[in-house]
């Protein structure tokens, strides 16, 4: 009856909320034998009015939960429900864990963070039970060791009479690789054209306006590309490490550029509208989208390397 009620106490605590953010984790057993894998499920419900999540980062080879190791990890999966009333983001996870201790083993509360504030996720109770051993009976004998009856020779003989296709599919794979070879190197190699910084992101810039995406009402993948774009330029003109970064991130990189301050504060306005639009909060006007694409075309023009021309001798 004692070990009963932790049990009870656990599954009670189904799942933990913070304001209207649900953080629940659910597990598709409730008792395993020891080293059996366990498939869960995160999860985590929060208002969109909420700006910043960081979730946490599951790791194979790791712990969670205190008592349970990570043997693999899922993609992350993000979903949104909006309505005329309220707007929903829903963040979730699947991992396969496993424990090697036995009886009623916990697994804690793990945390994620939503702006500044910290909620924990429901914990529960798993039961794991050790694999019986029966020791009354007598250890069986291993069986004698046969040897082949057939010579070396005979066995590959055999072997290259089944498998003579493949060997000539080799041979001939070899012969034609070598040929291609020689007959490049025989070929006058061309030189690479040589594409200056400023021409590549203009051709990419150009690219991305001609796919008009914010006039296919693909709002939401034209600031995606259109942000790439400049995070990729902020890389290859500053040498700045801007990939796997969050938004708020990339605004602190932008202030530290050194680029006028108009064009800064513009930059700033491009990167916050495209969060709103990335979780469907917002939804720009066509002016705004056209002035933010002129935006980026002049990070390009101001920030453009100049190539110094070299006097002839006379």
């Amino acid at each position: 009856m004692k070990a009963i009620i932790p049990i009870v106490l656990f599954h009670l605590l189904s799942m933990v909320t913070f304001g209207q953010a649900i953080f629940h984790i659910q597990a598709n057993k409730d008792s395993v034998q020891i080293g059996e894998p366990i498939e869960i499920r995160i999860e985590l419900s929060y208002p969109a009015s909420i700006g910043e999540v960081i979730w946490p980062d599951f790791r194979e080879d790791s712990t969670i939960g205190s008592n349970y190791e990570i043997w693999s990890v899922g993609e992350i999966e993000k979903e949104n429900a909006v309505n005329e009333n309220d707007a929903k983001l829903l963040i979730s996870q699947k991992l396969t864990i496993a424990t090697f201790q036995n009886g009623y083993i916990p697994f804690t509360p793990i945390k994620a963070i939503l702006d500044q504030d910290t909620v924990e996720s429901n914990a529960f109770l798993i039961t794991v039970s050790s694999v019986e051993i029966d020791t009354s009976k007598a250890f069986i004998d291993i069986k004698p060791v046969f040897e082949d009856p057939l010579t070396g020779w005979e066995s590959f003989s055999i072997w290259l009479n089944n498998n003579w296709w493949w060997i000539a599919i080799i041979v001939a794979t070899i012969t034609i690789g070598l040929f291609l070879i020689f007959k490049k190197k025989n070929k006058v190699s061309e030189p690479e054209p040589i594409i200056s910084l400023y021409d590549k992101y203009t051709h990419d810039y150009q690219q991305l306006l001609n796919k008009s995406l914010w006039q296919k009402n693909k709002v939401k993948a034209h600031y995606h590309e259109l942000t790439g774009l400049i995070r990729s330029y902020y890389f290859d003109r500053f040498t700045i490490s801007t990939f796997e970064k969050t938004t708020n991130e990339i605004i602190a990189i932008t202030r530290t550029i050194d680029i006028p301050d108009e064009l800064k504060e513009n930059l700033i306005q491009v990167f916050s509208l495209s969060e709103f639009v990335k979780f469907a909060k917002q939804i720009p006007s066509v002016y705004e989208i056209e002035k933010h694409n002129t935006i980026a075309g002049e990070l390009i023009e101001i920030t453009r390397i100049k190539e110094e021309l070299i006097p002839e001798e006379s």
